[in-house]
């Protein structure tokens, strides 16, 4: 960022965190069926779209994976949805966070990973300042090369906007 002012470099770092937060907070509040939480870190017509099971469109839709009895057994056994540090892409009022996710399990074996996923996040500032997310997409690392794929856009800024 050189060539930027200290003020705006305070803000991409600002930014950063903000948008780091969100990403790492889902996990979080998914595991604590936290289902306010959940939605609080989407537009209202926000999509979290899975590569192996579908597209979850509209906050509230998305909140109810809290609710979905998968989830709840999945939880109840034992689960960790964790996602790494995110590589993130300032543009203006949009960004894009790029990660790996994971679904870390309890079996009768101990932990495991049950899910492991490359993970696009495009977001958007909102007018009281706070980052939520507009469109997620995930796909499994399990061969399929959309994974790779996805992480390959690592510096391609958002599309959204």
């Amino acid at each position: 960022m050189t060539g930027h002012s200290i003020d705006q470099r305070l803000q991409a770092l600002e930014d950063r965190e903000a948008i780091r937060q969100v990403v790492c907070g889902y996990g979080y509040a998914v595991d604590g069926l936290n289902a306010e939480a959940v939605g609080s870190f989407y537009v209202d017509e926000g999509i979290y779209a899975v590569g192996d099971i579908g597209r979850i469109e509209g906050r509230a839709t998305i909140e109810a994976i809290t609710r979905d009895p998968g989830h709840l057994a999945y939880v109840a056994a034992g689960c960790a949805h964790i996602s790494t540090a995110p590589y993130v892409v300032l543009d203006g009022d949009h960004a894009v966070a790029t990660c790996h996710t994971m679904v870390n399990m309890h079996g009768e074996n101990g932990f495991f990973i049950g899910r492991l996923s490359a993970s696009r996040i495009e977001l958007a500032r909102q007018t009281d300042g706070r980052w939520k997310i507009v469109f997620r997409q995930n796909w499994m690392l399990d061969g399929n090369p959309a994974g790779s794929q996805l992480l390959g856009r690592l510096n391609e800024g958002p599309t959204t906007g």
